[in-house]
């Protein structure tokens, strides 16, 4: 199961740019997909800032197959408090029907 976790604020830092949520963990067939909102970058190898309202992030996320598995909030300064969103999404299991056979003989085969 990947994780990922985000992070944001609900209370706006000011007009010019009232929201930011940084994501850390996605691969990039799952950057490519959020292309669509507007980024700040990348702040460091495995984070990238959108400069969206968590909840529009959040929601996309979920479209792409994430679920979110625990929240926390920190209040960084009084005015701004932070949140933390874990997130997680579900490997594809082979199905073990159709998985390929052992090229091993079991012990009855032989």
């Amino acid at each position: 199961m990947p994780y990922i976790l985000v992070r944001g604020n609900l209370a706006s830092y000011g007009e010019k740019s009232p929201w930011r949520i940084l994501v850390s963990g996605l691969k990039a067939t799952d950057i490519e997909q959020l292309k669509r909102f507007p980024s700040g970058g990348y702040c460091d190898d495995s984070t990238i800032v959108y400069m969206q309202h968590p909840c529009v992030i959040l929601t996309a996320l979920e479209v792409l197959g994430y679920k979110v598995v625990a929240s926390s909030s920190t209040s960084v300064k009084q005015d701004y408090n932070e949140y933390m969103w874990t997130m997680r999404r579900e490997f594809s299991e082979p199905d073990p029907l159709t998985a390929p056979q052992s090229h091993f003989k079991s012990h009855e085969e032989i």
